[in-house]
């Protein structure tokens, strides 16, 4: 059988090496894609591929392509890439803050992690159903929280977990399961649930990035977890339920689509 294949997005040298390091040990092929080259990372590498997440979100395709043309089909891809601005002053969120600086974390933050979203749930079905098919976004506590400084970060974070929220309720659910991949943020806590902000762990990191690759079910979409436990649920009732355009208008009494 070939192995696996992981495909990382936005490699850096904690989070980024400690994953592929941990891939690669449980038989996985790594396929990095970063800014630049470091030596670090593309000595972890079976491909490397350097591109910019904040430029082009079309180059997603391509890197998929590269990917499946020289390792395989990715079996889990890991988006890592992330942008922000922060405010000068935090009693002034939009202050310091252009439009265009907003428009540039979005398309790393938000447009390249969609981007990455829609070529994975395009991929073909794997060869076999017990194989890995899992999409992992590294996220942050901005999902639980405002964070005065950093809205470009918690604007970009919050709209990308909406549609992994929304992959995980319809692909995640699919039947038979896996078929259409789980989905999941992973977000670092401390033991007591609060952000860890700079104190990102890459072995926690890559500890739990395997667990989720082995997943047989949708779990919690929202993979809140802490060093050496795991899964830690933090947010209860984290979940919204799944509603269709058709749904939302019968209840007021108007016909989908319109006549």
């Amino acid at each position: 059988m070939p192995a696996p294949v992981l495909l990382f997005l936005g490699a850096g040298p904690n989070v980024g090496l400690a994953v592929m390091k941990k891939f690669r040990a449980d038989g996985y092929k790594i396929a990095a894609v970063a800014r630049s080259e470091k030596p670090e990372i593309t000595s972890a590498a079976d491909k490397f591929i350097t591109a910019d997440l904040s430029a082009d979100p079309a180059n997603i395709t391509a890197i998929f392509k590269e990917v499946q043309d020289t390792l395989g089909r990715p079996n889990v891809v890991v988006y890592n890439g992330y942008g922000a601005t922060f405010a000068p002053d935090g009693s002034e969120p939009f202050k310091g803050v252009s439009p265009q600086a907003l428009e540039k974390n979005l398309k790393v933050n938000t447009v390249s992690a969609y981007a990455a979203a829609a070529a994975f749930a395009d991929l073909p079905a794997t060869a076999n159903p017990s194989d890995p098919n899992v999409f992992i976004y590294t996220g942050n506590m901005q999902g639980a929280l405002l964070v005065d400084q950093t809205m470009t970060l918690g604007v970009g974070k919050n709209a990308t977990y909406y549609f992994i929220e929304l992959a995980a309720n319809t692909y995640g659910k699919a039947t038979p399961a896996g078929s259409k991949g789980f989905w999941y943020v992973a977000d670092e806590r401390t033991e007591k649930g609060y952000s860890v902000m700079t104190q990102i762990d890459g072995e926690a990191h890559a500890e739990f990035y395997a667990e989720l690759a082995r997943s047989k079910e949708q779990k919690a979409w929202n993979a809140t977890f802490v060093k050496g436990k795991g899964y830690v649920d933090f947010e209860t009732s984290r979940d919204r339920p799944l509603a269709s355009v058709a749904g939302l208008m019968q209840q007021i009494g108007a016909k989908w689509p319109p006549a």
